[in-house]
C-alpha cells in the first residue's frame, strides 16, 4: 500500500525516516513563521531606516522559508512534472540566496512526469548540487549556474555546471555524500568534474520503470565531452 507516494508498513504507519523528515520540516517552517512574525511586529513599531531594515530581513526570511517549503516531501501519491518541480526549487533558491550574490541561474528542463516521491528526491539532489555550486564552485562570488534536465528515453540526465575555476577535484564533503546517497536511492549514478573551464556534476538515473544505471557507464556521452575539457 502507498501513502504520500511511500510504502507503509502493516500497521498503516509511514516509515520512521519519512516521519522524521516531515516532523523536522514542520518544525522548521513554524520557526520561520515565528521569526517573520516577530520581525514584522518590530518593524511596525520602528521608524525610518530601522523599520526598512527589519522589513527587509523579514522578506529575506520569507524567501528562505519558501525555498525550504519547495523541498517538502510530497503530500499526495501522484505524478509531478519534473520541469515544474525543479523550476520552483530554482526560483525559490535564487530569490533566497543567489540574487544578492549576483549569481545567475539558467534552467532548461524537459517535461518529464515522475512519481511524486521520486520527484522529491530528484529535487533534493538538485538543491544540494545548487548549494555546492554556489558555495564551493563559485565560492560565493558572482557567476553562472546552469541546470539542464533532459529526457533520454529510458533514462533521465541532469547536468549542473558553474563558471567557477578549480585546479583539481575537491575532497568529498557532506554535500557530495548526501547527493551520492540520494542518487543511489533512485538507482542512478553521479560524477563530478572540476576544471579550469568550470565545475560539472552529472547525474544519470533511470525512469521509474527502467533498470538501475551502472556507475562505470553513467552518462558516458556527456562525460566524454566534459573529460575532454
Amino acid at each position: 500500500m502507498l501513502e504520500h507516494g511511500f510504502a507503509i508498513n502493516d500497521t498503516g504507519a509511514l516509515p520512521a525516516s519519512l516521519n522524521l523528515v516531515e516532523e523536522i520540516n514542520h518544525r522548521v517552517i513554524n520557526e520561520y513563521a515565528e521569526a517573520i512574525a516577530m520581525l514584522s511586529i518590530a518593524a511596525a513599531r520602528a521608524a525610518g531606516s530601522a523599520r526598512d531594515t527589519l522589513r527587509g530581513v523579514a522578506d529575506r526570511l520569507r524567501d528562505h522559508a519558501e525555498a525550504h517549503r519547495a523541498l517538502s516531501a510530497p503530500a499526495i501519491d501522484t505524478a509531478v512534472n519534473l520541469a515544474d518541480h525543479i523550476a520552483a526549487i530554482c526560483g525559490a533558491y535564487t530569490r533566497a540566496t543567489l540574487s544578492d550574490r549576483n549569481i545567475h541561474l539558467i534552467l532548461k528542463a524537459d517535461d518529464i512526469w515522475v512519481p511524486a516521491d521520486r520527484g522529491w528526491r530528484i529535487g533534493l539532489i538538485v538543491a544540494e548540487l545548487l548549494r555546492n555550486a554556489a558555495r564551493h564552485g563559485l565560492k560565493g562570488k558572482p557567476g553562472l549556474i546552469d541546470v539542464r534536465i533532459t529526457d533520454e528515453s529510458s533514462h533521465i540526465l541532469c547536468l549542473i555546471s558553474d563558471s567557477g575555476r578549480s585546479e583539481m577535484d575537491n575532497a568529498p564533503g557532506r554535500g557530495q555524500r548526501l547527493v551520492r546517497s540520494l542518487v543511489q536511492e533512485i538507482g542512478g549514478a553521479v560524477r563530478w568534474s572540476f576544471t579550469r573551464r568550470g565545475n560539472f556534476a552529472v547525474v544519470h538515473f533511470p525512469a521509474a520503470d527502467a533498470l538501475p544505471v551502472v556507475e562505470a557507464t553513467a552518462a558516458s556521452g556527456v562525460w566524454n565531452v566534459l573529460a575532454a575539457q
